[in-house]
C-alpha cells in the first residue's frame, strides 16, 4: 500500500512541475538558481551532476522524467519515484526565486546558503551539534510539542522545521532562529527540499565528491551526515514520496504513524520517544551535560548558547562597556574546591544595576602547567553562555555579562554560577583535581585586582607571541574533520593554527592532554627538510598515514608547492591569480565576488574535501598574522587582494608599507582594474606583470596515462586553435620563480606552432 502511495505522490508532484513549467512564459535562456551557493540546484547537481542554470535546461530535465504506475511496482521503484519527487520539489522552489530573491518571509528561511553549512562544519564534526533533525508535519498538542522541542534543545540538536509545526511553535511562544538551532524552513512540503539539499551539499563541500557521482554522494550522506527526517501527524502521498526520496539519498525517516519498518531507513515511534529513536537510526549518541547540584533553578547546557539579553529584559549587567571587570584562570598548588563571593550577590542588586565584576578561578592538578591557563580561561565564555538567561560576551578584561529578569526571578545566584563552573571544568578537564572559584562584585577589590591581572595578560601574550616552530619539539595533528573530509589532516604549530580558526597550538596541546586517544594528537617534529616552506619528515609520515595514503607530503607555509589539505571549515581561502603572479584571500563572510568574478563558495569548492590543490589553500584568519604566513611564497608581498572587512581585521599583521598596496573590493572589481591598481601603487608583483612569452615559443607538455588520448570537442573552434585538457606551463613562465609549476585544465590555445610531447619526451 505504501509503495502505491509513494508512486501516486511522486506522479502528482511530477505532473504539477511539468504543468508549472509549461505555463511559464519566460525565455528558455532566463537564469534560474538559488543565491549564495556554488552548486546550482544542489539536489539535481549532487544526484545527477546536471548544472541547471536556466529555464530551458530545467524544462528539458523535468520533461525527461517518468514515474510509472505499475501494479507490480517494487520498493526500488518507489524509492526512485521519491528521488524524482525531490528533483521536482527543487524545480518548484527554484521557480519561486527566479523573480524574487527573497520569496520567503519571516520566520521562514527558505534556501540555506553554503556559508551557513560551512559555519556549522566545526560544531558538527566536534559533536557539539550531534545531529540534524528535519521535522515535518504537526504535533497537535502543545504540551507534547514543548516536550519534543525540549528533547531537541537539551541535546543541542539542529532542528529544521517544515509545515504546520512552525505555526504551533510560534503559538507556544517558542523562540525560533539559527542562534537557537530551531530553524523554520518553510510552510509547504516542497520547502523540505531546502533541508534535503543541505545534506546533499555536505559531500560536495566537505567530501570533495563530484556532483553526479550518485553512489558516492549517497554513501557519504548515509555514513557521515547525521541527518534524520521526522514526519509527524497525518502523512499524505506527497510527503510519503518526499520521505522515500530522502531514504534513497541516505537520510532515514521516522514517523509517529504505523509504517512497515526498514532497519536504519524507515521507522516508527510514539512521539514521546521519537527523538531518542531517531538518533538510534544513525547510531548517534549524545552525552547530556551533568551538573551535580540539582537545586540550580535554571537549565544549563549548549542549547542556551546564542541567547541574547536585551536591555528591557536585563536584570543586572556585570562588567561591560560602562563598568570594568575581568576573568582569570591560574594554575596553583593548593586549590580546595571553594566558592567565594565578595560583594553583593545577584538577588541583593537592584534591577538595572551595572556593576564591576571579576571571575578568578584557581585550579590544581599533578599534570597542570602554566601554559594551559589561557586555554582554560577561554572556556569561561562558553560556560557562562550555557546558563539559561545569561549572556556572556568578550574575554579577559573586556568581559561583558548580562543576566535576565526571568532567571533572576527563578533565584539564580553567584553560588550557582560558581558551582556550574566547578562541575563543568572537572567534567571536561579530568586533569583538574581541585578548583576554587572567586566571584567579586565589590568595586574597589575588582579595580585593585584588575591592575595585577593586566600584568599577567601582558606576560602571557609576550610568551605566546615569541613561541615559534623552531622553539618546540612537538607539533599537533587534528583529524576531527575526517568525519566529513576523509583525507584531511590539519597540522597545528605555534606559527599556524588550525584552518578552522578554533584551535591554536596551546589549545591543541591541552586537547591532546585531555584525550590522548582523541582526534587531536602530538607529532614529533622530526627533521626539518625545508624551514622556509615548513617541511618536516615526521609530519609527512603522519599525514600520509592519517590520510590513508591519499596525501604523501605537505608544506606548512606554501600555497604553490604541496599546500596543506583543506576540509571545508576553513575561515578563508588563499588563491593564486596568475595574471598578476600574486594571491587573493577571501573569507567566508564576504558575500561579493573576487576580482576573478567568482565568490568564496566557488573558490572553496576547488580544494574542500581534504584535497591538496596547488594554488588554493584554506587558512584561518589568525594565520594571516603569523610571521611565517606563506613565507615560502613571499608572504604579504605576494598578497594583492582581500575584502576590506578582512583587511581591517588583520591590519596589525600586515607590514605597514604593504597596507596601501593591497586592493579590496572598494578599489577593484576585475583583473584589469586590479592590474592597474597594483601598478599605480607600486606593489612588488607589479614589475612581473605582462612578461608573457610569445605564443610560438611555448612548449606544451600533456600529462596523461596510456589510455586513449582525449583532445576535447573542437567543433566550432577557430582555425589554428586546439583544446588541451591538461597542460603544464614551462618553468619561469610569466616571471614566476623557476621552481613553480602551473597546470592548466581544458586550455584553449591559439598559436602558429604548438608542440605537444608525452612525459617520456617523445614528440
Amino acid at each position: 500500500m505504501v509503495i502505491k502511495n509513494i508512486i501516486a505522490g511522486g506522479k502528482t508532484v511530477l505532473n504539477l512541475t511539468v504543468d508549472t513549467l509549461k505555463n511559464n512564459k519566460d525565455e528558455d535562456s532566463k537564469k534560474i538558481g538559488f543565491l549564495e551557493t556554488n552548486y546550482y540546484l544542489p539536489t539535481i547537481y549532487g544526484i545527477l551532476g546536471k548544472k541547471i542554470e536556466n529555464i530551458g535546461q530545467l524544462k528539458e530535465l523535468i520533461n525527461s522524467l517518468e514515474i510509472e504506475d505499475n501494479a507490480d511496482a517494487t520498493l526500488d521503484d518507489a524509492l526512485d519515484a521519491g528521488v524524482k519527487t525531490l528533483i521536482c520539489a527543487e524545480a518548484l522552489e527554484a521557480l519561486k526565486y527566479m523573480d524574487n530573491e527573497t520569496p520567503y518571509e519571516a520566520p521562514y528561511t527558505g534556501f540555506i546558503p553554503d556559508k551557513i553549512l560551512r559555519d556549522l562544519g566545526v560544531p558538527l564534526v566536534n559533536g557539539k551539534i550531534p545531529a540534524i533533525l528535519v521535522v515535518i508535519g504537526k504535533v497537535g498538542d502543545e504540551e507534547k510539542l514543548k516536550s519534543l522541542i525540549n528533547e531537541i534543545r537539551k541535546r543541542n540538536i539542529l532542528g529544521l522545521f517544515i509545515g504546520d509545526i512552525v505555526k504551533e511553535m510560534e503559538d507556544a511562544n517558542i523562540e525560533l532562529g539559527l542562534d537557537k538551532l530551531l530553524v523554520p524552513v518553510g510552510d509547504s512540503i516542497t520547502s523540505a527540499i531546502h533541508a534535503a539539499n543541505l545534506a546533499i551539499r555536505a559531500p560536495l563541500i566537505y567530501g570533495g565528491v563530484e556532483g553526479g557521482k550518485t553512489e558516492e554522494v549517497i554513501e557519504y550522506i548515509a555514513n557521515r551526515v547525521p541527518a534524520i527526517v521526522i514526519a509527524l501527524g497525518e502523512v499524505d502521498d506527497i510527503t510519503l514520496a518526499a520521505g522515500a526520496g530522502c531514504i534513497k539519498a541516505g537520510i532515514p525517516v521516522i514517523t509517529n504513524n504505523p509504517v512497515p519498518e526498514i532497519e536504519g531507513a524507515l521507522g516508527s515511534s510514539d512521539i514521546d520517544n521519537i527523538i531518542e529513536n531517531a538518533l538510534k537510526m544513525k547510531n548517534i549518541k549524545v552525552e547530556e551535560m551533568s551538573i551535580e547540584d540539582v537545586n540550580i533553578p535554571v537549565s544549563v547546557g549548549p542549547m542556551n548558547e546564542g541567547e541574547r539579553v536585551r536591555g528591557p529584559d536585563m536584570f543586572v549587567e556585570l562588567a561591560g562597556p560602562k563598568q570594568y571587570g575581568f576573568e582569570l584562570v591560574k594554575v596553583v598548588d593548593d586549590a580546595s574546591d571553594k566558592i567565594e563571593i565578595i560583594g553583593k550577590d545577584i538577588g541583593e542588586m537592584e534591577a538595572g544595576t551595572k556593576t564591576p565584576f571579576a571571575v578568578i578561578i584557581n585550579v590544581s592538578g599533578k599534570t597542570l602547567e602554566d601554559d594551559l591557563e589561557g586555554v582554560l580561561e577561554r572556556r569561561v565564555h562558553e560556560i557562562f553562555n550555557y546558563i539559561e538567561g545569561v549572556m556572556h560576551l568578550n574575554q579577559r578584561d573586556s568581559v561583558w555579562i548580562r543576566i535576565n529578569k526571568e532567571s533572576a526571578e527563578k533565584g539564580l545566584n553567584l553560588i550557582h554560577i560558581g558551582k556550574i563552573i566547578q562541575d563543568i571544568y572537572k567534567s571536561e578537564f579530568p586533569f583538574i583535581e581541585n578548583i576554587d572559584v572567586k566571584l567579586i562584585t565589590d568595586a574597589d577589590i575588582v579595580k585593585e585586582e584588575l591592575e595585577k591581572v593586566k600584568e599577567i595578560y601582558k606576560f602571557r601574550d609576550e610568551k605566546t607571541k615569541n613561541l615559534h616552530e623552531e622553539d618546540v619539539d612537538v607539533f599537533y595533528g587534528c583529524i576531527m574533520c575526517q568525519s566529513f573530509a576523509p583525507s584531511h589532516v590539519c597540522i597545528i604549530t605555534p606559527d599556524k593554527p588550525a584552518l578552522c580558526g578554533g584551535i591554536n597550538y596551546l589549545d591543541a596541546r591541552a586537547a591532546a592532554k585531555i584525550d590522548p586517544d582523541g582526534p587531536i594528537f602530538a607529532i614529533e617534529k622530526g627533521e626539518c627538510l625545508d624551514e622556509e616552506k615548513g617541511i618536516y619528515d615526521s609530519v609527512n609520515e603522519v599525514v600520509q598515514d592519517k590520510s590513508q595514503g591519499a596525501i604523501e607530503s605537505i608544506t606548512l607555509h606554501s600555497v604553490l608547492d604541496r599546500p596543506s589539505t583543506s576540509c571545508g571549515c576553513f575561515e578563508a581561502i588563499t588563491f593564486y591569480i596568475p595574471e598578476v603572479d600574486g594571491f587573493g584571500i577571501v573569507d567566508r563572510s564576504f558575500k561579493g565576488e573576487t576580482p576573478m568574478g567568482v565568490p568564496f563558495s566557488a573558490l572553496a569548492g576547488q580544494c574542500s574535501g581534504g584535497n591538496q590543490v596547488e594554488g588554493f589553500c584554506g587558512i584561518s584568519v589568525s594565520y594571516m598574522k603569523s610571521s611565517k604566513f606563506f613565507k615560502a611564497d613571499g608572504g604579504w608581498e605576494r598578497v594583492v587582494w582581500l575584502p576590506s572587512e578582512l583587511k581591517n581585521k588583520v591590519i596589525d599583521g600586515i607590514p605597514e608599507e604593504m597596507i596601501p598596496k593591497i586592493a579590496t573590493e572598494e578599489d577593484v572589481s576585475s583583473i584589469e582594474e586590479l592590474i592597474d591598481f597594483l601598478k599605480k601603487n607600486n606593489h612588488p608583483v607589479a614589475e612581473n606583470i605582462g612578461l608573457d612569452m610569445d605564443a610560438e615559443d611555448i612548449e606544451v607538455v600533456e600529462t596523461h596515462t596510456e589510455e586513449e588520448e582525449y583532445m576535447g570537442d573542437t567543433e566550432g573552434e577557430e582555425e589554428g586553435t586546439i583544446t588541451v585538457p591538461t597542460m603544464t606551463m614551462p618553468a619561469g613562465f610569466g616571471g614566476l620563480p623557476k621552481d613553480i609549476k602551473i597546470v592548466l585544465k581544458n586550455a584553449v590555445i591559439k598559436a602558429e606552432q604548438i608542440i605537444i610531447t608525452r612525459e617520456s619526451g617523445k614528440k
